[in-house]
This record gives structure tokens, C-alpha cells and sequence, in this order.
């Protein structure tokens, strides 16, 4: 939900944005709880997430602090921001126990489109202009294209609701103008692994890509991709393509890698380079470039080692998990997919309010729940009512 009303930028307090108080207030209320909660019930509260992998990810990026360039507030800013994803991933896996929590938090992705159609809607008509909305259009496009991942996730059984709902986050990506999170969403149902038959899937995939064309040749997304506002799948292929500044910026930042590249710049160093390479930019906007600038060839090996370990242990739990479980691991997976594409010409890893902590709630709601019931799986029977989501209870 802090997610759904960050978009608008312009309003600051002692500073700072609001939406930097936003996410700092999160970060420091979920250690605390983690902290009071591990401290009143001991090992009654456990946390389920699988800190470890992703411990030695974040940790290397605190170590990064020791060398990086320029040191200041900026690094050790990018360091929490980066790394907060794991205290809500550990803060769901230890509150959320039950069916019913997650049902509200399903319920609670499904409401936020609310408020993000209606920041699209003041973004296109311009009725706040004392506010910036157009920065927050593109971690907008994420926040949207990870709740249309939750609708999804409810097929089956629930075919229409997670079609309407996917199509909805589908327009709300388009009218943004977002272009990688527009394909990726498209992309989405074709990574399902429990929609259809082989046939149907191959018929899934060529409506899909049929949808990728019009999509590709509407006026909005040409005047996006081509300089000239005109442009064929022939141009996108060859490269010639808007890139914003992309193309020219990228050679220049891996250059600049290679001069210390086993252990990077440090976490944050690329803030302030980037703009240098890249007049009125601060950001990679390309997570895997980014990780590699920072931290190094080590780094980097570490984040790829423990982003394919992910996608792995996701997977596996959606064929291992049933019902509601099954569901939030099939929506965080498919989430954790729309963070790997738009990695590739974004920075979603620096969107925490915005993406990553909704993701990692996700992850860390289904990881305690899925828990629980395991351990109680040989003594206590379930409840049918387990397997029912809250659309059914309606």
C-alpha cells in the first residue's frame, strides 16, 4: 500500500522526499519488530525466509562500504535501500502464519490498483502540476505489472478474475509509457507453468506475441522506441532504437568497471559517476551493469549465484506447495521473472518502496506459511477451507 501512493514526487520534509521517509520508517520499524518479536517469544517466531543466501549478497554490498569512492551519506544510502528488501522478507516469513493473512495481503495487492490508476489518471491530465509525477511513472509501471503477476497467479482456477486483472495492469503499464515492463507483463503468461495444455500453451504464446506486435506498432510505444517516431521490428533488431542515453552511457560505465573489477567502486559510487558519463542521470538503469560497477566481479558472481538459486527455489516450491501457499510462490515467482527482464534496461533493485519490498513480502509470506504447515502437515489435518481463496469467501 506505501507503495501505491509514492508515486508523486515534489513534496519534502526536512530534506528528504516523503517517499525516503516512507521506506526509511519501514526499514526501521521492521527491525524493531523483528527484534521486540524474537525477543518476547524467543523461538515461537521464527524466520522462514532464507536469510542466508541473500545475507551473503547484502553483506558484500555493507562491505563495499570499506572502499568505495568518495565515501558519504549516498553510499550508505544506497546500502540500506538496496539491502532492506531482506527485513521485510524476514518480517513476513515471521507474521504472516496463516491462510487468512494471506488472503489480506492478496487483498491488499488487489486494492492498491486503486490508487495507482489514480495517480496515472492525475499524471495524464495533469491536475497536480506543483508535483512530479512523471519520475515515478516507471517504478509505478512495476509496482502495477507485480500486482498483475498476483492476479495471474489465481489460474487456475480463477481464469477470469486473473485475466481481467492481468489486462487491467497491462493497460495501466501501456498508458505509462513504460516499454520493458509493458513486454514483460506480456511476457507473463507464457512463463505460467500451470496454464494449459502443450497445445494451448503454444497457442497462449502466439496470441501473446501477437499482442507484443500491436503493442509494438501503436504511436505511443514508436514514439518511444525510434528517435523518428517510426521505426519496424527490423529497426528493434538492428539496434536502432531510443535508448535514452543508454547506449552511449553503458561502454562508458563498464569501462570504468575495469579499473577495479574484482571488487568494484562500492556500493553507491555509481550514483555519482553516471551523471558525469550521463548528464541529468544518476542511474545505471541496468541492475546487472550496476551490481558489477559496485561490487566487482565478486559481487557480481555472488548476486547471479544467488538470483539463479532463487529462481530455482521458487519454482520448486510452486509444483511442491497446493492452494493459497501455491499461489503467492507462483505470483512471487513470476514477480521475481519481471524483476530479472526489467534488470536488463532499469534499476528496480534501487525501487524498494515501489517493487522489491512488495516482492520480497511476497516471497517471505509464502516461505512462513508453507513452513508452518509442513511442520503441523503430520499431526493436525487441514482445513478445507485452507484451500479456498478470499473470492471465494466473498
Amino acid at each position: 500500500m506505501c507503495a501505491a501512493v509514492a508515486t508523486p514526487r515534489g513534496l519534502e520534509f526536512g530534506g528528504l522526499n516523503y517517499t525516503g521517509w516512507l521506506w526509511l520508517g519501514m526499514l526501521v520499524l521492521g527491525v524493531l519488530l523483528i527484534m521486540i518479536e524474537k525477543a518476547i517469544f524467543r523461538d515461537q517466531r521464527c524466520v522462514r525466509f532464507p536469510v542466508i543466501p541473500w545475507a551473503a549478497y547484502f553483506g558484500f554490498n555493507w562491505i563495499s562500504l570499506i572502499w568505495a569512492d568518495d565515501f558519504g551519506a549516498r553510499n550508505v544510502q544506497d546500502a540500506m535501500q538496496v539491502s532492506m528488501p531482506l527485513v521485510i522478507g524476514a518480517a513476513a516469513s515471521m507474521f504472516v502464519e496463516t491462510d487468512g493473512q494471506l488472503r489480506s495481503l492478496q487483498r491488499v495487492f488487489v486494492i492498491s490498483m486503486l490508487p495507482l490508476f489514480v495517480s496515472l489518471i492525475i499524471w495524464k491530465l495533469d491536475l497536480m502540476p506543483s508535483l512530479d509525477f512523471d519520475t515515478g511513472m516507471r517504478p509505478l509501471g512495476l509496482t502495477v505489472g507485480l500486482i498483475g503477476c498476483v492476479f495471474l497467479a489465481m489460474t487456475p482456477p480463477k481464469y477470469l478474475l486473473a485475466v481481467t486483472g492481468w489486462a487491467v495492469s497491462l493497460a495501466i503499464c501501456f498508458a505509462s509509457g513504460g516499454r520493458t515492463v509493458t513486454l514483460s507483463i506480456l511476457a507473463l503468461p507464457m512463463l505460467h507453468p500451470r496454464i494449459g495444455t502443450k497445445l494451448g500453451r503454444v497457442a497462449l504464446c502466439v496470441l501473446m506475441l501477437v499482442l507484443a506486435v500491436v503493442v509494438f506498432h501503436s504511436d505511443s510505444f514508436q514514439q518511444r522506441f525510434f528517435y523518428s517516431g517510426h521505426g519496424t521490428l527490423e529497426d528493434l533488431m538492428a539496434g536502432d532504437v531510443r535508448g535514452s542515453g543508454r547506449f552511449d552511457a553503458w561502454p562508458k560505465i563498464l569501462d570504468h568497471a575495469m579499473l577495479n573489477p574484482w571488487l568494484g567502486h562500492g556500493i553507491g559510487s555509481a550514483y555519482d559517476y553516471v551523471a558525469i558519463v550521463w548528464p541529468g542521470m544518476n542511474h545505471v538503469q541496468n541492475d546487472y551493469l550496476r551490481v558489477f560497477y559496485e561490487t566487482g566481479a565478486v559481487g557480481f558472481v555472488i548476486f547471479i549465484v544467488v538470483a539463479i538459486w532463487q529462481t530455482i527455489n521458487l519454482f520448486a516450491h510452486v509444483r511442491s506447495s497446493t492452494g493459497l501457499v501455491q499461489q503467492t510462490f507462483l505470483a512471487a515467482w513470476l514477480g521475481w521473472s519481471l524483476f530479472l527482464i526489467n534488470a536488463t534496461t532499469g534499476n528496480p533493485i534501487s525501487y524498494n518502496l515501489w517493487f522489491m519490498n512488495p516482492l520480497f513480502a511476497l516471497m517471505g509470506a509464502a516461505y512462513g506459511v508453507h513452513a508452518l504447515q509442513s511442520d503441523a502437515s503430520s499431526s493436525v489435518s487441514p482445513d478445507p477451507q485452507d484451500n479456498l481463496d478470499f473470492y471465494d469467501q466473498a
